[in-house]
């Protein structure tokens, strides 16, 4: 049985202090790694950490243990990006080292994040927290304080919720001072139930980017943009184009719904206006991507014409469902039920051809794959 002493770096310490990337393998690329560490920073627990994974390491060479000893380092941005670079890293680790088990040497309960990408590849068979003693001088409250303003992680973690309820209090303060001086007889909201509303919008907007990265998205979806005007890509125009047909959709269906008094009826009416905004929006969006793929790259996949079909039966089928149920209702002044009857049958009629053209496709595929296998046996 082999095993390996495994430590992790998860905020990548070694790599922007000591200039050291990992996977680092081996006693004597640990050693150094921390040694490097604890000249750069001698605080940084770590370091620790290492020299603890170090000393585990050989007690048991000592005690004829078949044993490795390996550093996997993350990424400042700690969370998916991070263990995403360790779980490449720790698959590096495996295939160099073999190991039966490990034993982690962690620092923290940050680090110990990471022990369900471990156990999924190899089992850990024992656990080892390093806690650093501290002199009593150290200890002190504001010695911690200064340390806590000085660490990123506790300031964005810790600090960042509480600056914006100060600044929050604040904007809500000045923005009813200005009221007030604006027009003294404003008397609508009370300035302490409007302070509290600006600090619990804040809050919530913070702790929904952190928990679903809402910023990352934004970001992501302006540099989507800038890349689709630079390049002239049509997705990006259709995207837009579609949202404007979402938009109109949302603005008739309301109009229509209020026609009637019954909600039941004006929900019924909305859905039965909407549908089809909603599938002209998605067949545009589709057509977009589909024709600016055949622009760029002169080819495009056959199998848009399958979920075009496909998407336009079953908005057919739900607009005449919708029809069918008004007329039932008597909030449409039609009384025949012929119309909903052909919309029904040549949604179904679409449907079968989308069928038809999806095992066409299928048996198409399944053909050219035995040719391509000969070619490259060839």
């Amino acid at each position: 049985m082999k095993t390996l002493v495994l430590t992790v770096d998860r905020d990548d310490d070694l790599g922007r202090k000591a200039g050291i990337r990992g996977p680092v393998i081996g006693r004597e690329g640990c050693l150094e790694a921390a040694v490097s560490l604890a000249l750069a920073d001698p605080e940084d627990s770590d370091a620790n950490a290492i020299f603890a994974a170090i000393s585990t390491y050989d007690r048991l060479r000592k005690d004829g243990k078949d044993v490795a000893i390996a550093i996997l380092t993350g990424h400042e941005n700690v969370g998916m990006k991070s263990d995403e670079i360790i779980a490449k890293q720790f698959e590096k680790v495996i295939e160099e080292v073999e190991p039966d088990d490990i034993i982690f040497v962690s620092d923290g309960s940050e680090d110990e994040f990471i022990m369900p990408i471990i156990t999924s590849r190899r089992p850990i068979k024992h656990l080892r927290r390093v806690i650093v003693r501290q002199s009593k001088n150290i200890e002190s409250t504001y010695y911690i304080i200064m340390k806590a303003l000085k660490d990123k992680k506790v300031t964005r973690r810790i600090l960042m919720p509480i600056a914006l309820i100060f600044l929050a209090y604040a904007i809500a303060s000045l923005i009813i001072l200005w009221i007030k001086i604006t027009d003294p007889s404003w008397n609508l909201i009370d300035p302490g139930t409007f302070a509290l509303t600006v600090i619990t919008l804040t809050l919530g907007l913070y702790f929904l980017e952190r928990s679903y990265g809402v910023g990352d998205k934004i970001r992501k979806a302006i540099n989507y943009t800038k890349t689709s005007m630079t390049e002239a890509k049509l997705t990006f125009l259709a995207d837009v184009l579609a949202f404007i047909l979402l938009l109109a959709g949302i603005n008739f269906g309301y109009e229509e719904a209020l026609g009637s008094a019954n909600l039941a009826t004006q929900v019924i009416l909305f859905f039965h206006t909407f549908v089809l905004w909603f599938v002209f929006a998605v067949l545009v969006r589709e057509g977009g991507k589909t024709f600016d793929i055949w622009i760029h790259r002169g080819d495009y996949d056959k199998r848009f014409w399958i979920g075009f079909l496909s998407t336009l039966s079953l908005g057919i089928i739900i607009y005449a469902l919708l029809d069918y149920i008004l007329l039932l209702m008597k909030a449409i002044s039609s009384t025949s039920i012929v119309p909903i009857s052909m919309m029904v049958a040549s949604g179904i009629l679409i449907a079968i051809l989308a069928t038809i053209l999806h095992r066409r496709l299928r048996s198409v595929e399944d053909e050219s794959e035995p040719m391509d296998e000969n070619i490259s046996g060839d």
